[in-house]
């Protein structure tokens, strides 16, 4: 169904080095069993789950997704918190051949049913309510445009009529299918970002360029099978199904799922486990060290702290190495390449404060100007990526000649610079993206809501610096004539009225005579941050 827009030359290059095929999800599990199936593998509450209780409920799960006749190729969309049955779900995916869609739990309707319809999904699993929000209403709503959508599963949650609760699938009395053997370089999971354009883009990865990216993170963190870590991002991130369940089931090590994440639980979690990894965007090991409860005594397990997915301050890392006597490193990656750079153990404390460390393993990085070309040492550019980790293309294939070069690079629309030591530091941003608590947002998705607003003319969003979430959402606004009032709450409650997710809504508002722009008529943001720091000031 979804055919790689990279696979044939990317293929060649990794295999002739020695780094693909990767197994998928299901093999690892299988492999895992052979070694060792009694080792504790997964915790989440009162839920202990050794390897052996949760290939267990793997193989029920895959027995029941067959009885739904999913099978080979089809799409399964599953929007859960991370919770154990979002793993179990991951690889009973793989299990029975389907294409896996995890979606972040904080999209709503625009966003969720603009994937489905895309994805061309067939089951979608939700929660029942979580965080204050009945995804059952969102799950009937995004099902009644997606022709696509035959199943609607609930977890942890009462179903409505035509629903089918995850328990049903659970205790399904079927025997477990064999696992569907599948071509390592085939599409087995999509990634939705919001970055650039105004709609997610669904980006295509496969169980190798996955396996790839949790070899690659077991690597620079110096992981083994003793090891514990704590979950403090979305399993449905691809960094969450890397981290949290691809790694692991390769290395062997436990992890801890937290959601909710609360810094007083984690902390207390962190105590009662022997948290041995507890890395996290900047704003989660922010508030860790902020907590109440925080002291260096009930955190002395952590020997790792890396962190990633946002504009990282370097003063977090020296806090997090002086506080914690740990390890403690940034890492740069994109859904398109999700850890191409990073620190490891053996870097200055400086270049792991104020650099994104080296490529890692099998990954290349090279600086190029506007024509594309090579620029010299220690210059900025625009970073591109290649590497067994990076992704296939997009569902969206008219999206991969501008994403991607002739040679197969991604274009990644950060600027950055490499010192002569290989080191990798990110300048900027060539894309129009805000980093809010390391999730990436569309500043045209949400200036195109905006839009439809009767009061405003023109609408430009920017981040605005933010010490919580690292940046906040600024919405410089321009009324239309004859509308004399806008205020904050009324941009919420309409961004809400349109069921956009609620990262999306301004937090910041801005009403300006007119818009700065150039002779072609852009819009400049850059003077718009200016005028905004220099009010602050």
């Amino acid at each position: 169904m979804f055919q790689p827009f990279l696979s044939r030359e990317r293929i060649a290059t990794h295999e002739a080095a020695g780094e693909w095929p990767v197994p998928g999800l299901s093999a690892l599990l299988a492999r895992r069993l052979g070694e060792s199936p009694d080792r504790l593998f997964l915790i989440d509450g009162a839920q202990r789950l050794t390897f052996r209780h949760f290939a267990e409920r793997v193989a029920r799960l895959a027995a029941g997704l067959t009885s739904l006749g999913i099978g080979r190729d089809d799409t399964v969309s599953w929007q859960l918190p991370s919770w154990w049955e979002a793993a179990a779900f991951a690889v009973a995916i793989d299990h029975v051949g389907a294409v896996s869609n995890p979606i972040i739990p904080i999209y709503r309707q625009r966003e969720v049913g603009f994937i489905v319809a895309q994805a061309r999904t067939r089951l979608l699993v939700i929660p029942g309510i979580f965080r204050n929000f009945d995804y059952r209403d969102l799950a009937e709503a995004v099902s009644r445009e997606a022709a696509t959508i035959e199943h609607i599963v609930v977890v942890r949650g009462e179903t409505r009529a035509g629903m089918i609760g995850a328990d049903q699938l659970f205790d399904a009395s079927a025997a477990s299918p064999k696992p569907v053997e599948r071509d390592p370089h085939s599409v087995s999971m999509l990634f939705y970002t919001s970055g650039t354009t105004a709609e997610p883009k669904g980006v295509m990865h496969t169980n190798s360029t996955l396996g790839s990216y949790a070899r690659a993170n077991a690597v620079v963190a110096g992981s083994s099978a003793s090891d514990v870590g704590l979950l403090q991002f979305p399993v449905a991130h691809i960094g969450g199904v890397g981290s949290f369940v691809a790694a692991p089931l390769l290395i062997g090590s436990r992890v801890v799922y937290l959601d909710p994440w609360d810094a007083e639980r984690a902390l207390t979690l962190i105590e009662q486990e022997r948290v041995t990894g507890a890395g996290g965007p900047p704003a989660i090991l922010q508030g860790l060290l902020a907590a109440k409860g925080f002291s260096p005594e009930r955190v002395r397990t952590v020997r790792v702290a890396g962190s990633g997915a946002a504009d990282i301050p370097p003063e977090l890392i020296r806090t997090l190495r002086q506080r914690l006597g740990v390890y403690s490193y940034r890492s740069y990656g994109l859904s398109e390449c999700p850890m191409l750079t990073s620190g490891v153990r053996s870097d200055p404390e400086h270049k792991c404060a104020e650099t994104d460390g080296r490529p890692t393993p099998g990954c290349r990085v090279r600086v190029v100007d506007e024509r594309g070309h090579s620029v010299s040492t220690g210059s900025e550019g625009e970073i591109e990526a290649f590497g067994p980790q990076m992704c296939v293309g997009y569902v969206d294939r008219s999206l991969n000649a501008s994403a991607f070069t002739p040679d197969g690079f991604v274009r990644t629309g950060d600027l950055g610079v490499v010192d002569a030591e290989g080191y990798v530091r990110i300048t900027g941003r060539k894309k129009d993206i805000i980093i809010r608590k390391g999730e990436n947002l569309s500043a045209k998705a949400i200036e195109d809501a905006l839009h439809e607003h009767p009061a405003i003319s023109e609408a430009a969003v920017i981040g605005v610096p933010d010490a919580v979430s690292g940046e906040r959402v600024c919405a410089c606004i321009v009324l239309r004539s004859g509308a004399t009032r806008l205020t904050l709450d009324d941009l919420r409650a309409f961004m809400e009225q349109k069921n956009v997710m609620r990262q999306k809504i301004p937090e910041q508002l801005e009403l300006l005579p007119q818009l700065p722009r150039n002779a072609t008529g852009k819009v400049l943001k850059y003077e718009l941050r200016a005028r905004l720091k220099k009010t602050a000031q």
